[in-house]
């Protein structure tokens, strides 16, 4: 009996501490607001358009997500409709949040949707095939200046807002992503998992949903010259359609560089790609649904403790003079990116030889470790942390807080192609990374992992 009555407390007081237990309420804060541009600009994403947009499809949006309080600090993610997120607004939003209420750097994080159908912002400005005018390029300034502001704004709503909630994550699967590399590694790895994370009042009423999905925003092609969020769009808004009224649907991208949705960018019949993006956030909509019905949700039990750390990616060689001026006298978005870097090592010669590139790690407690990477990562970056840390634990964000190039993984590099090498000179850079590249960002992530992680 002594045996039975202690089993009995033992039990209560994990019951009470956390295990399999409820919950314990966490200050979670939202808001969000429109980002579309409010004149027509050149939507970036596809060389091919040359013309300002056509009209909005439906509207671009940030969004953000706070947790903490005063005493405790606050920690912010926000979400934003446009290709990429350039450095230096990141850091002028942490620099006015630390201004204001002492945010940390390590306590934001801005991620990009890489919607192909959004404005051109900041350093991702190499994205055609011929020079933007002098009117074009005042209206990427406008706009750019303008959204720092903006983003600093919606981030002190989101901690206005905040109140008590309920947060918990589980995980499903969508299959819409396809490896777009299969012409040159026809395994063609993907990561179909779906993370999501709810936030509910203490009632169980939901407030919002985050959700993390491993592919590019591509479903539209440059033949609909239109605002549009593409498949991420389209998810916020069938899940916010199934939500209760007033809840909040959030999308971060994970590894997905090489991976493509499917099917996308119908030249024949262009209308199609809404369609197509319709029924991808049909199927996202649909999971996060299905989810909600299981009683399987892992709660949370603590406010994230964030953690950042710069490393050093070097390039491979730098480009040679000539040679980008016998490319620039041809036509197309290659010749374009030649004259671009060209001028650039004839201005100054400041063609750097390596990058900073920012890793943030989120620990979440025992349950959830969150690791922001920036630009467009592949996905082997995901898988290994997933085989390595816990499928179930690990949540990898990738186009969070820059946008310097492409990622490759050692595989990749070495497999050559589009995302290795012959995407670099759209975003300026000399060459492709030099084959360290993967384990230097893999050591970076390890050197801020909780210990409990590794």
């Amino acid at each position: 009996m002594k045996r039975l009555i202690l089993s009995l407390l033992t039990f209560g007081a994990f019951q009470l501490t956390g295990f399999g237990s409820a919950p314990k309420p966490l200050n979670v804060g939202l808001a969000r607001v429109i980002i579309t541009p409010e004149t027509p600009v050149r939507l970036t994403g596809y060389s091919s358009r040359d013309v300002p947009f056509e009209g909005v499809h439906h509207d671009l949006w940030a969004k953000a997500m706070a947790f903490g309080d005063e005493k405790r600090g606050y920690r912010i993610i926000i979400t934003v409709d446009l290709l990429g997120i350039p450095h230096k607004i990141t850091e002028k939003v942490r620099e006015a949040l630390a201004q204001e209420i002492g945010v940390l750097p390590a306590n934001l994080s801005i991620c990009a949707s890489h919607t192909h159908s959004g404005p051109q912002i900041g350093n991702i400005v190499s994205h055609f095939h011929k020079p933007l005018d002098p009117d074009e390029l005042a209206e990427i300034a406008v706009y750019a200046m303008g959204l720092v502001p903006k983003l600093k704004d919606l981030a002190m709503d989101a901690i206005a807002n905040a109140s008590p909630s309920l947060v918990s994550h589980s995980k499903g699967e969508v299959g819409f992503a396809i490896n777009r590399r299969t012409s040159i590694n026809p395994e063609g790895v993907t990561d179909h998992s779906l993370p999501i994370m709810k936030i509910t009042d203490l009632n169980g009423e939901i407030k919002a949903v985050l959700v993390n999905y491993a592919c590019h925003a591509v479903t539209l092609g440059p033949l609909n010259n239109v605002v549009h969020g593409d498949w991420v769009g389209e998810a916020q808004l069938q899940m916010e359609e199934n939500l209760p009224p007033g809840a909040l649907a959030m999308v971060v991208i994970g590894c997905g560089a090489d991976q493509n949705s499917s099917p996308r960018m119908n030249t024949d019949k262009p209308e199609m790609d809404l369609v197509y993006a319709r029924d991808q956030g049909k199927q996202i909509a649909d999971e996060v649904d299905r989810l909600l019905t299981k009683d399987d949700w892992k709660p949370i039990h603590q406010l994230p403790e964030g953690k950042m750390k710069y490393v050093e990616l070097s390039f491979a060689s730098m480009p040679d003079p000539k040679q980008l001026a016998a490319d620039a006298k041809g036509s197309g978005r290659t010749s374009n990116y030649s004259l671009l870097l060209l001028g650039r090592m004839a201005r100054s010669g400041d063609i750097p030889e390596k990058i900073n590139y920012p890793i943030q790690v989120w620990d979440f407690g025992k349950d959830l470790v969150m690791i922001f990477l920036a630009g467009e990562v592949v996905v082997d970056y995901a898988l290994r942390l997933k085989q390595e840390l816990g499928e179930d634990r690990v949540w990898v964000n990738a186009y969070a807080n820059d946008m310097p190039c492409y990622i490759p993984s050692l595989r990749i590099l070495r497999e050559g192609g589009y995302e290795a090498e012959t995407a670099m000179i759209g975003y300026e850079k000399p060459s492709k990374f030099t084959e360290d590249v993967e384990e230097t960002i893999m050591n970076g992530i390890y050197a801020i992992l909780p210990k409990s992680s590794k």
